[in-house]
């Protein structure tokens, strides 16, 4: 399972059919939620206040409805919408790598998971990587 997480192929499968969701509920006036993996790939223009990205969890829930909905669209691989944060509602475009949305949500169920969302965006290390970086290791390489 976990090769398949970072076959490329796969994961653009999955990316493509994310993005067709989306733009099939944004067409037909379908109000949805997207559960993201906030560990990259998610940038608020302008930045937000600490208070507010503190709270943010691991997997953060962003609902796309009202105005939000109307301010959504997709531009390449980014998920792109305007919402209010906080008690001030203080107002943000979020950009969001598609690769980071974990699930579509309507109401209360889930319609789309994107396994490869909960996987580090770099690439796992070869196993001679992962040798050659351990100190005891380095005495079977040639110093320049």
């Amino acid at each position: 399972m976990t090769k398949l997480l970072y076959n490329q192929k796969y994961k653009q499968l999955l990316i493509k059919q994310l993005k067709e969701q989306i733009l099939f509920f944004l067409g037909n006036n379908v109000d949805f939620s997207i559960v993201v993996n906030m560990d990259s790939g998610v940038d608020f223009n302008p930045p937000l206040p600490d208070e507010i990205v503190s709270g943010f969890r691991e997997f953060t829930l962003f609902t796309i409805s009202g105005y939000t909905f109307k301010s959504a669209y997709i531009e390449n691989d980014t998920f792109i919408f305007e919402a209010g944060f906080g008690p001030e509602n203080i107002g943000a475009v979020v950009y969001i790598d598609l690769d980071r949305i974990l699930q579509l949500v309507i109401g209360e169920t889930p319609v789309f998971i994107n396994v490869t969302a909960t996987i580090e965006k770099t690439q796992p290390k070869s196993s001679f990587e992962v040798f050659a970086s351990k100190n005891k290791n380095k005495k079977f390489f040639k110093k320049d």
